[in-house]
This record gives C-alpha cells, structure tokens and sequence, in this order.
C-alpha cells in the first residue's frame, strides 16, 4: 500500500508564502541574515515547537503560543527540529531565490547572505491574503518580529544557539 502525505516544509510555493508574510511583518522593519529569517520560518510553520526556544525572560510569555497552536501539529510524525531545519533548507533558499528574482527582496543583499525587503508592492489580491493571515496570527506574528529585531542570530545567545536549530560554537561573536 503506498500513502502519500503533504508536507508543508517541502513545499516550496507554501515556504515563498510564509516568507512573504515574514516580508510583510518583520522585513519591513530590519534587514536580516539568510538563516536568522530562515529560523523565522520554521517557527512560523511549526508555532507548536516555540517552547523549545530558549527566551530571554522578558519574553518566556511567548512559550503558551505551542499550546495555542498545538492545533498545527501535523498528524503523522516528523523529524525533530534540527533535522527537519536542515531538510528544509534547499526549499527556504528556492523561496528566497524566487523572491529576489521578482525584485521582492534586494538581490544585492541578498548575494552577501542578507534579505532586506525592497519597497515594490505585492499584487493587491495577495497583499490582502497576507494581510489577513498575519492579522489573524498576531500574536505568532508578533513574537516573530521580536525573534528578529531583539535577538541576534550568533553565539550561544544569539537565535542560533537559543532555538538549537544550528551550530554556534564556531560564531565569532
């Protein structure tokens, strides 16, 4: 018998919309490196693994969002988060790379390990589904903003070492 599931982590138009959204809440704000945004995106798709993060004490209140989005837990089993982290890698750089092809992203900063949003405009249809999205996860949206402007992404207390997502041993900072 052969089953077939769908797997949002793999999917490389599901990753360009959460990037997108990521684009909407966080990028409009600061320019961030490749893998701080890509730990971004996997909490994004994966709200119920947020209480592995190791949080600064201003902000262990985020911690209840894994019970609030328990509902998002797949049915089927699913690696643990390093390895699923780094299965999804190739899918997220896709997405991104198709970002900056549309000029969505500044290719420029992108080419040095950075994605900065640009100032064009979403087409209308999809700038409101993504409006609409992020609006009805405020809270995840906004406990992601703070993951990308209150935490950096080296060292044992950068996002890095804090989320165990990547090695940070070898960090200069």
């Amino acid at each position: 018998m052969t089953q077939l599931s769908y797997q949002p982590a793999f999917d490389p138009f599901h990753a360009t919309y959460r990037l997108l959204r990521l684009r909407e809440s966080v990028l409009r704000f600061v320019s961030l490196p490749k893998d701080h945004l890509r730990i971004l995106d996997y909490y994004l798709l994966l709200p119920f693994r947020i209480d592995s993060i190791r949080l600064q004490q201003q902000h262990r209140k985020y911690r209840k969002l894994s019970d609030s989005y328990a509902y998002a837990r797949p049915y089927g089993e699913i690696p643990e988060d390093r390895i699923l982290f780094n299965r999804m890698s190739s899918i997220q750089t896709a997405a991104l790379e198709t970002l900056a092809k549309t000029g969505l992203i500044s290719r420029e900063k992108y080419d040095i390990g950075i994605v900065a949003a640009t100032l064009k405009d979403l087409p209308n249809d999809l700038a409101l589904r993504v409006a609409e999205d992020n609006t009805n996860q405020f809270d995840l949206m906004d406990f992601l903003q703070i993951l990308g402007t209150q935490y950096e992404l080296l060292g044992a207390n950068g996002l890095k070492g804090r989320s165990g997502l990547m090695e940070f041993f070898y960090d200069a900072a």
